[in-house]
């Protein structure tokens, strides 16, 4: 009788066992939460924020936008600053809904998302993320974690929003 081989005990590591260690939200200081979010060192820049936005799990605003009008990369609005983005969220609507009427006056078509444009001044962190496709390639990719912006009002006025990191 030929005896069987040990073979190793194997273990799956899947999602649905990934334990969570977040805080909980009253544990969570304003130092905390920027260490985590602000990793790198702080820049300031313009980018050009267009009218495609969505919101994580976490509640935290992504925008997609462009820095030196041809790069494009995602905008994150994260932690305690996304309560803030209610007025920038507004004017990326109103610059869509207005493009839109615009071009339907016209009899034209639609216009492009990429083309509608707000420019904001921003100031954050780069941060890379990986991404694994369907083929096992892992693909490098970088966003931008935005603490503090300012952006034009109606009359032309400055509004600044978000605070420094505190970190």
């Amino acid at each position: 009788m030929l005896a069987l081989a040990r073979v190793p005990t194997m273990y799956s590591y899947s999602r649905r066992e990934t334990h969570y260690s977040r805080k909980q939200a009253s544990e969570v200081t304003a130092a905390y939460e920027d260490a985590g979010l602000f990793k790198t060192a702080i820049c300031d820049l313009m980018i050009e924020l267009i009218p495609l936005m969505r919101h994580n799990d976490r509640q935290d605003l992504i925008v997609r936008g462009f820095v030196d009008r041809k790069t494009e990369v995602d905008i994150f609005f994260a932690g305690r600053r996304a309560a803030e983005v209610g007025p920038l969220e507004a004017q990326l609507k109103a610059l869509m809904t207005r493009a839109r009427k615009l071009a339907s006056e016209a009899g034209a078509r639609p216009p492009q998302v990429e083309k509608i444009r707000l420019p904001v001044r921003v100031e954050g962190a780069w941060r890379r993320s990986l991404k694994r496709d369907d083929s096992g390639w892992e693909t490098g990719t970088y966003h931008f974690v935005v603490a503090r912006w300012s952006l034009l009002d109606k009359a032309g006025n400055t509004v600044s929003f978000g605070e420094s990191p505190a970190i």
